[in-house]
């Protein structure tokens, strides 16, 4: 059982308990049907997901936000579904759709997650910006890399070259030098 499922648990737990408690008492008022939900939903959402059905996890958490917009469980599912289209494992993972959802679930003023969300807000943007580069490093034809090591491997010879005709100057004028008679 993973840590948010634990934790999503626990609260709808506790959420029941208290709305059973609260039934014959009338100053004390049930929780509103949407957030109870949002848990419920949300800990179904996480089995979904370890179960490896990201696209129905994906569809309960949207659904969830569309019928309550205004929850601080829905800004939460909205972090779920970024949670979600992160992880390697998800056939159609998106690290920029991640990042979308997650600067609408930043924006918002309600949500339980926001150091995290920061935190995979930078990990999105990296694993965009590496996708970006590994994308225009296949685009560079083949021939074109060769050329460029090719020219490198030739500026090197003829620097090597360059040196090796200096010190065999060099040599050269050693040995005449030593060659002439001292007067």
């Amino acid at each position: 059982m993973t840590a948010p499922f634990r934790r999503f648990a626990l609260l709808f737990a506790g959420s029941l308990v208290l709305s059973a408690c609260s039934t014959g008492q009338q100053h004390l008022s049930s929780p509103m049907p949407g957030p109870a939900e949002g848990l419920t939903t949300i800990a179904q959402a996480s089995q979904e997901a370890t179960a490896g059905r990201y696209g129905v996890a994906d569809k309960l958490l949207t659904d969830y936000s569309a019928r309550y917009p205004s929850t601080s469980e829905s800004a939460d599912a909205t972090f779920y579904r970024a949670l979600f289209k992160l992880d390697p494992a998800n056939p159609n993972a998106s690290a920029r759709e991640a990042a979308q959802l997650l600067d609408r679930y930043i924006s918002t003023n309600t949500g339980t997650h926001k150091t995290e969300a920061q935190s995979l807000r930078r990990v999105a943007s990296e694993l965009e910006a590496r996708a970006v580069a590994v994308a225009n490093l296949s685009a560079v034809p083949k021939t074109e890399v060769l050329k460029s090591e090719d020219k490198s491997k030739d500026e090197e010879l003829q620097r090597v070259r360059d040196e090796l005709a200096k010190a065999n100057a060099e040599l050269e004028r050693i040995k005449r030098r030593l060659a002439q008679p001292k007067p």
